[in-house]
This record gives C-alpha cells, sequence and structure tokens, in this order.
C-alpha cells in the first residue's frame, strides 16, 4: 500500500534538531543550565542550515513540547535533565543538562 505523504529522506525533524543540539551542547561542556529561550539560541549557534532553521521551535513553549518529547531519548544515552524553577522572587523557569 501507496503512502500519500512524499517525505523526503533528509529533511530533518524539530525532534532530531533538537536532540542532536542539546548533545552537541552537552558534549562540548559537561553541564549546561538555563532557561529554554537560552537553550534556543545555545542550538542556534551550531550553525543551522537553511532548512534547520525553518524546523527550530519558534518559541520558548514550543521548545519545551520538543524537550519533552526527547527527554526519555537524552535520558537513555547517559544524559541527566533535570527541570525547575528559581527560587528568586521572579521563579524563573530553567532546564539543566549534565552527563
Amino acid at each position: 500500500m501507496a503512502s500519500n505523504s512524499k517525505k523526503n529522506p533528509l529533511q530533518i525533524t524539530s525532534e532530531e534538531l533538537v536532540f542532536r543540539g542539546i548533545k552537541t551542547i552537552v558534549n562540548e561542556k559537561r553541564s549546561w543550565t538555563g532557561t529554554m529561550t537560552s537553550l534556543s539560541i545555545a542550538i542556534r549557534k551550531n550553525k543551522l542550515t537553511a532548512n534547520e532553521k525553518r524546523v527550530m521551535p519558534k518559541g520558548p513553549a514550543a521548545l519545551r513540547v520538543i524537550v519533552n518529547r526527547v527527554v526519555n531519548r537524552l535520558r537513555s544515552r547517559g544524559v541527566s535533565v533535570q527541570f525547575g524553577r528559581t527560587t528568586d522572587h521572579m521563579r524563573t523557569r530553567f532546564v539543566k543538562f549534565a552527563r
């Protein structure tokens, strides 16, 4: 039975892009802590192609959804993932990745 969708096998998904970006960050630095906005900036520093820039989640809330999807893959590869909030009056949300 033929599939109606014609997916390009070279096209990267947002999940794969975020997964690779986080793995790169953790491999360069043993530990990384920051907000979803700073994570987005850190992933974008990895010289993304035009297609990858288009696929990258647009905002911090969308990035959090993608991170939630890939968190089990990261943990199975030895990357510790911790979500939390700061203790100051702003209660900023953060994520920490460590090897």
